[in-house]
C-alpha cells in the first residue's frame, strides 16, 4: 500500500499527533518515513533583537524538534527515517517539491497548526495540501 510516508512537522500539538499516526502506519506497512518542516520567514522581520536572523533562530528550534522525532521513530523500529528542512512557502513545498523529492505516496499533516489570525491571513496549509497534493493525504485530528 503506502511505502513512502511524508509527515508535515510544525511544532504544534496537531503535528505531533500527525507524527505519531505516521509512525504507526510506517511500522504497520514497513514504509519509509520522512519528516518535513518548512520555515516561512516571509511574515517575520529579518533580524531578532539580538541581531540573529529569524531563519537561524527558527532553524535551530526546528532541527531540535526533527531530531527528537527521528529518535522516537527509530526507537519505534522504523528502519528508514529522513528529514527535510526547507525555507520558503510551506504550501508549495509541502504539496509539490518535498513530496516529489521524497517520492511520497502519502502525506500526513495535522488538522491545524496555525492561530486563527494566521489562518485568515495565510489560509490553512492543511487545506491547501488536501486540495493540491498529487498523492493521498491523511489529516490527523
Amino acid at each position: 500500500m503506502y511505502k513512502r510516508i511524508l509527515v508535515a512537522i510544525d511544532g504544534s500539538k496537531q503535528a505531533e499527533k500527525a507524527f505519531h499516526e505516521a509512525v504507526q502506519l510506517a511500522k504497520a506497512l514497513d514504509a519509509s518515513l520522512a519528516l518535513a518542516s518548512v520555515i516561512d520567514v516571509r511574515s517575520f522581520p529579518s533580524f531578532t533583537a539580538e541581531g540573529r536572523t529569524w531563519e537561524a533562530e527558527l532553524r535551530s528550534d526546528v532541527e531540535e524538534i526533527l531530531s527528537k522525532y527521528v529518535q522516537i521513530a527509530e526507537a519505534e523500529g522504523i528502519q528508514s527515517v529522513g528529514t527535510f528542512l526547507e525555507v520558503g512557502n510551506p504550501k508549495k513545498l509541502l504539496t509539490e517539491e518535498i513530496p516529489d523529492l521524497f517520492g511520497a505516496d502519502l502525506i500526513i499533516c495535522g488538522a491545524t497548526g496555525l492561530t486563527r489570525l494566521e489562518k485568515v491571513l495565510m489560509g490553512s496549509i492543511s487545506s491547501y495540501i488536501v486540495k493540491h497534493a498529487t498523492c493521498q493525504v491523511l489529516i490527523a485530528r
